[in-house]
C-alpha cells in the first residue's frame, strides 16, 4: 500500500468537488446518489456497520447539540467519535475522538488506507466526492480508535447526505428545521423536513427539538411508518442569564448551567440531555453528574461567542433565516435598547434579503466583508442592499479596522456565515 503524506492528502481534497450530483433531470435533490460511496465502503469491508451511532440532522443547532452530547459522553468516560462539518481552519477538525482532532499522522494513515479503493473505482469510471471520501475516512478512523459511540452530524439535508449510509443508529436527533439550501432540499418546510427526516430508521429512538406544525407532522408520520419512537423535547426554562453564562431548568425540574451564550443554546442543551437519557436507557453508564458537568464544560466557538466585553464584541455563525432570527433575539436579550454595529458577510446563495431584513431593525451601522468562500456575496453589493433599506453601510477596508469599529460602538456583532469565524476569532 502506498503511504501518502498529510500534505498529499490535503492537496488531493482541495482539488475535489464537495458533491458530485449525477447527470439527470428533475429536482436537484433527485440528482444525488450514495451509490459510489456505498461501493467504496463495500471495498473496505463495510466499516460503517461495525460502529454504534447517534445521527444528528436539522437546520440550526446541529454543531452545538453535538458538542453538548460529546461533552456529556466525555464526562461519562465513553470513547466518543464525532464527525462534523464544515471545518474552519483544517480538515482535521472534522474528526474528533474524545474532543481531540485527528492528528496529521492518523489523517495521512487513514487516507492511505482508503485511497487504493478510491483509485479502483475511479479506474472503472465511478467517482466519489470529497465529502463521501471524508465520511468513509471517518468510519475507518473511529473503528481504529475503538469508539463506543460515534456522533454523526449531517452536512446537508439527511436522506441523501453522505452520513446516511449507516445502519439504524441508537438515537436520531432532529434539531430545529427551517429554510436553508432550498435549491436542493425544497422550497417548503414540508419538503425540507422530509429530506431531513430521511435519516430516521426502523426502531431508532428519535429526539426532536420543538418544531413548526408542518415539520412536526412530517416527523410524526415518518416515525410511525418505520416504527421509531419519537419524543419532542420541551423548551428549557431560563432561570438566569448574563453575558458570561446561563442557568436553566428542564421539564423534570433539574437545573443546569452553561457558559454557552445565545437564547437558543439552552434548548440545544435540553435536546442533548434528552439524547443522553436515551443512551442511558440503552445501557450506557451516563450519570446525572456527567450530564451536569458535560453541559457546564461544553465549548463551541462561534455560536454567539463573546470575544471581548469592553465594548461587547460577539461573533455568531448564523447563516439562514432561523439563525438570523435567534441572533436578533439574543442581541435584544443581552443588550436591551442598544443599537448594534454589525460586520456582516453572507454567502450569495443564502436568503440574503430575509437575513438582512431580520437584522436591520437593530443595526446602528454595518460594515460588509467577503466570506472566505467562492460563493460569497460581494461586500459592495451587500452594502448596497443595506443602504436601500436606510442602513448606513460600507465595505470594511484597511481604513476601518475592527479596533476602530470597537472604539466607535456600544456593541459589535460579527455575523452572517460560519466561515467568517476564521477571520475574526482574534477580534
Amino acid at each position: 500500500m502506498k503511504e501518502y503524506s498529510y500534505s498529499q492528502a490535503i492537496d488531493f481534497f482541495k482539488n475535489m468537488p464537495h458533491f458530485i450530483p449525477p447527470k439527470g433531470g428533475g429536482a436537484k435533490k433527485d440528482y444525488f446518489s450514495l451509490d459510489a460511496e456505498l461501493m467504496l465502503l463495500e471495498k473496505l469491508d463495510k466499516p460503517q456497520n461495525k460502529l454504534k451511532y447517534v445521527h444528528i440532522a436539522g437546520t440550526n443547532g446541529k454543531g452545538s447539540t453535538t458538542s453538548y452530547l460529546a461533552s456529556i459522553l466525555n464526562e461519562a468516560s465513553v470513547v466518543t467519535g464525532a464527525f462534523t462539518s464544515p471545518f474552519l481552519y483544517r480538515y482535521n477538525e472534522m474528526f474528533k475522538v474524545n474532543g481531540e482532532d485527528i492528528s496529521d499522522v492518523d489523517f495521512a494513515e487513514v487516507f492511505s488506507e482508503v485511497k487504493p479503493a478510491y483509485d479502483e473505482l475511479a479506474a472503472d469510471g465511478v467517482f466519489v466526492s470529497e465529502y463521501e471520501f471524508l465520511t468513509v475516512m471517518a468510519f475507518m478512523y473511529f473503528l481504529k480508535k475503538s469508539c463506543e459511540i460515534v456522533l454523526l452530524e449531517v452536512s446537508m439535508g439527511g436522506r441523501m447526505d453522505t452520513t446516511n449510509v449507516i445502519p439504524a443508529p441508537l438515537v436520531s436527533i432532529i434539531t430545529p428545521i427551517s429554510y436553508d439550501h432550498m435549491t436542493i432540499l425544497g422550497n417548503t418546510l414540508t419538503e425540507i423536513a422530509t429530506e431531513k427526516a430521511g435519516i430516521i430508521k426502523h426502531g431508532t429512538a428519535v429526539v426532536s427539538a420543538t418544531q413548526e406544525p408542518e415539520v412536526q407532522k412530517v416527523l410524526r408520520d415518518t416515525c410511525k411508518s418505520v416504527n421509531a419512537p419519537l419524543d419532542f423535547v420541551e423548551p428549557a426554562q431560563i432561570i438566569s442569564r448574563d453575558i458570561h453564562g446561563q442557568r436553566f431548568g428542564v421539564s423534570e425540574g433539574l437545573q443546569y448551567e452553561t457558559t454557552m451564550l445565545g437564547t437558543y443554546q439552552i434548548d440545544n442543551s435540553a435536546v442533548a440531555i434528552a439524547a443522553a437519557r436515551k443512551l442511558m436507557e440503552k445501557g450506557y453508564h451516563i450519570t446525572g453528574e456527567s450530564i451536569r458537568k458535560g453541559i457546564a464544560n461544553t465549548k463551541w466557538f462561534g455560536r454567539f461567542t463573546l470575544l471581548s466585553d469592553n465594548p461587547p464584541v460577539v461573533i455568531d455563525g448564523g447563516h439562514n433565516r432561523q439563525g438570523a432570527k435567534v441572533l436578533r433575539e439574543s442581541l435584544e436579550t443581552y443588550f436591551p435598547g442598544k443599537k448594534i454595529t454589525f460586520v456582516l458577510g453572507i454567502l450569495a446563495d443564502k436568503e440574503v434579503d430575509v437575513i438582512i431584513d431580520t437584522l436591520a431593525p437593530i443595526m446602528k451601522k454595518c460594515y460588509t466583508v467577503a466570506v472566505p468562500n467562492p460563493r460569497t456575496m460581494e461586500p459592495q453589493v451587500l452594502a448596497g442592499m443595506l443602504q436601500e433599506r436606510g442602513i448606513e453601510a460600507e465595505p470594511l477596508d484597511s481604513k476601518n479596522t475592527i479596533e476602530d469599529i470597537k472604539n466607535q460602538s456600544d456593541v459589535v456583532c460579527l455575523a452572517g456565515s460560519l466561515y467568517l469565524i476564521s477571520l475574526f476569532d482574534k477580534a
